[in-house]
């Protein structure tokens, strides 16, 4: 599909503001042999980074469970991806979600602990709108202020065969912001 037909599909990113207190990276895969990120979490971690380094934000927080079980969840692949980056005492991992709406529920918890209030979430360019629905309806009524931007990555190279391109990326992620919207998680 050409790139500017994609690009036309998918969200706008909301304008970044000056300062927030972190970027929370919203992983969606791991690669194929299980122990690295995805090219998908790889862009978000690497927007992550960049964000950090630019000054936009003072901590980076990477959220992502899934495969569930497995020693290398898709929150710890992005953190090595780009070690040395950001310092060690500026990274927070949750490990536990496998769902948006559990990605959103517990970085918000997160958040509350910490005392941070705005958040620059990064999510892989389809993904980001099922992400920007999720992340301010269990964020609503908070007092945390969010913004969400897109992270973009090519295609392909990930543990599941689904997201290989363009067309089954959108169409299982359409299904799952259509179960979403259904179970009252957006």
């Amino acid at each position: 599909m050409p790139n500017w037909l994609e690009k036309k599909l998918v969200m706008r990113s909301d304008p970044i503001p000056k300062i927030c207190d972190v970027a929370i990276g919203v992983g969606i895969d791991v690669s194929k042999d299980g122990k690295h990120a995805s090219p998908y979490s790889a862009s978000v971690a690497d927007r992550c980074a960049d964000l950090y380094l630019e000054g936009a934000v003072r901590n980076v927080l990477f959220t992502g469970g899934y495969p569930v079980g497995a020693d290398h969840k898709e929150a710890t692949t992005m953190r090595d991806h780009i070690q040395g980056r950001v310092p060690s005492d500026k990274l927070v991992l949750e490990l536990n979600a496998y769902r948006t709406y559990m990605n959103a529920d517990n970085t918000l918890a997160i958040m509350k602990d910490q005392g941070w209030k705005s958040a620059i979430v990064v999510a892989q360019q389809w993904h980001a709108r099922r992400v920007l629905a999720t992340f301010h309806r269990r964020w609503q009524g908070s007092g945390c202020q969010i913004y969400v931007t897109k992270a973009w990555s090519e295609y392909g190279g990930g543990s599941q065969s689904r997201l290989d391109s363009f067309w089954t990326f959108a169409a299982w992620d359409t299904l799952a912001f259509v179960i979403s919207k259904v179970k009252g998680y957006v």
